[in-house]
């Protein structure tokens, strides 16, 4: 059942198992999981089924610390969430990631990759994605092409898979209205949570339209985005001055996202490097691959480096297969191109408008370049330009900030200060380099580090992936959330999404995300049976 609270009259609190704010990939995962296992779910969505302005318009913040990035367009606000422009590549966190590393400060999560594995699985589906199958090894002899002839010990090849990309708000909300288990409700913005004692009582929901609900429920879960679950807590600060679960300082700090960029370049020796693996997906076996390098974890932790994945842009002599093209302007035009062949008006239109108008002559380009594709061969691959989201070390100076402005609720919005330091990059550089040992003992060209030293701080750019605002740990005084993501000063509210992640990894947040959010319905539906008898 979906119900618009704009729309909706009732002097009476709704009251349900299990609250969940937020109709993201994890709250919507998480109520279906949920629905599925018998428990009867509230899902609460402050937007509507698709984008609209002023509900957009709450996400609106300031950045202050590392400029390359934004607070309100890199999110969606509506049914669905972000997956309403995430690009779909998918790939799980590895062991390495969930380790508590002697290089890496402020590592190490109190789960390992094992007890994410099966729900990974799950995660799999739900984002229409192949096999449950990352290693090389599970690959190698379905792949059209050969990979470069590198030394496994040196460096390795990843596996990522592509989703469509999945977009939530049409794949899962036929499922959701058909749920007798799911009361989905739209245009409902958490304003208030009551405690009583160390436990959630309700929760209050309001309307831009001036409607008012509460909601009562044997276990709450906050699921509204890295950014947004650490401004929830902080703002709820009437019966805990410093806010919900910051009795330490932690909500809002350890922002990580990934570090977008492309930088360096593999200046190949030979006339016939076969790329063909490397510059488009490959379907193979019901999946859809993307191949990058990255260095064996034994030389991550004998060195003390960073995750990173380096996926290979190939530079052609034929410049018609030059994608150097691809900026914002790009990116908005071809939303566009996308929205209007499903026969629909894009999101965030007059935004995307203005970033092409802006950007014309490089759309031009692109477009030109585009056509000739199809009339010229591209000649011989003359280098290779590295491509990543590398792994930003988990910071406590990193954060998340309340400002003095409120939104129409009266809630303060935020300011970002995120921090990159001059240690990320030079463990990127230091990655480069053990690749460009690698490239030149196959004997296949150098690497040329395009990392300086010391580091321009501003080289990289926003991956979109908000991270690490409600980590997780055992103690509370190193982590908001405890290993069933459960805050460790609230006996019946958990967090979900990616502000529960201790390290942020290379691979891309979403599938982590799902998996989270499908081991979060496993335990509110087996360990807090009692609590959901209401």
């Amino acid at each position: 059942m979906i119900i618009d609270l704009d729309q909706f009259e009732t002097s009476e609190a709704v009251v349900g198992g299990v609250c969940i704010v937020g109709a993201g990939p994890a709250g919507i995962t998480l109520a279906l999981e949920l629905a599925a296992r018998g428990r009867d779910v509230i899902l609460l969505e402050s937007g509507g089924r698709s984008y609209e302005d002023a509900t957009q318009a709450l996400y609106h913040g300031e950045v202050i610390g590392q400029p390359n990035t934004d607070v309100g367009a890199s999110r969606l606000r509506q049914f669905g969430g972000t997956s309403g422009h995430w690009t779909g590549l998918c790939a799980p966190l590895d062991p390495i990631d969930f380790e508590a590393r002697a290089g890496v400060p402020h590592s190490g999560w109190p789960i390992g990759r094992a007890d994410l594995d099966p729900y990974y699985e799950t995660a799999q589906t739900y984002l229409e994605l192949g096999p449950f199958r990352y290693d090389f090894a599970d690959w190698k002899d379905r792949l059209p092409s050969p990979a470069l002839p590198l030394d496994p010990a040196l460096v390795e090849t990843a596996i990522y898979q592509q989703s469509p990309p999945t977009r939530f708000a049409e794949t899962y909300w036929d499922p959701i209205a058909r749920n007798d288990r799911i009361r989905c409700i739209l245009h409902a913005n958490l304003v208030d949570i009551l405690l009583v004692d160390d436990a959630v009582a309700h929760f209050e929901f309001a309307s831009l339209g001036g409607h008012r609900l509460r909601v009562r429920a044997g276990a709450y879960v906050i699921a509204c985005g890295g950014i947004e679950n650490a401004r929830i807590l902080l703002n709820c600060r009437k019966q805990r001055p410093a806010g919900i679960g910051n009795e330490h300082d932690l909500v809002g700090r350890y922002f990580m996202d990934h570090l977008n960029c492309e930088v360096g370049a593999i200046l190949f020796a030979e006339d016939d490097i076969d790329l063909a693996l490397y510059d488009q997906v490959i379907d193979s076996d019901g999946a859809a691959l993307q191949i990058g390098l990255k260095l064996p974890a034994a030389t991550m932790r004998r060195e003390g480096l960073l995750n990173n994945t380096a996926f290979l842009v190939p530079e052609y002599e034929n410049a018609a297969f030059s994608d150097d093209f691809r900026g914002h302007g790009w990116v908005s035009f071809s939303t566009m191109v996308k929205a209007f062949s499903r026969g629909r008006i894009p999101d965030r239109f007059a935004e995307n408008y203005c970033n092409a108008v802006e950007d014309a002559g490089s759309i031009a380009v692109g477009a030109y370049r585009h056509v000739m594709r199809r009339f010229v061969p591209a000649g011989r691959a003359i280098a290779a330009k590295l491509r990543q989201d590398a792994e930003q070390s988990p910071n406590p100076d990193s954060r998340v900030l309340l400002i003095d402005e409120q939104d129409p609720f009266g809630w303060r919005r935020i300011a970002l200060d995120w921090r990159i330091q001059a240690t990320d990059y030079d463990s990127l550089r230091r990655t480069h380099e053990a690749i460009g040992q690698a490239v030149g003992a196959a004997g296949l060209g150098r690497v040329q580090i395009g990392i300086t030293d010391p580091p321009d701080l501003d080289l990289a750019y926003t991956g979109y992936h908000h991270m690490g605002t409600t980590r997780m740990h055992d103690s509370p005084r190193r982590g908001v959330v405890d290993r069933n993501c459960r805050l460790h000063s609230v006996n019946n509210l958990y967090m979900a999404g990616s502000s529960v992640f201790t390290t942020g990894g290379t691979a891309n947040p979403t599938l982590t995300i799902v998996a989270l959010a499908a081991r979060l319905a496993d335990h509110l539906a087996t360990s807090v049976t009692a609590q959901l008898r209401i």
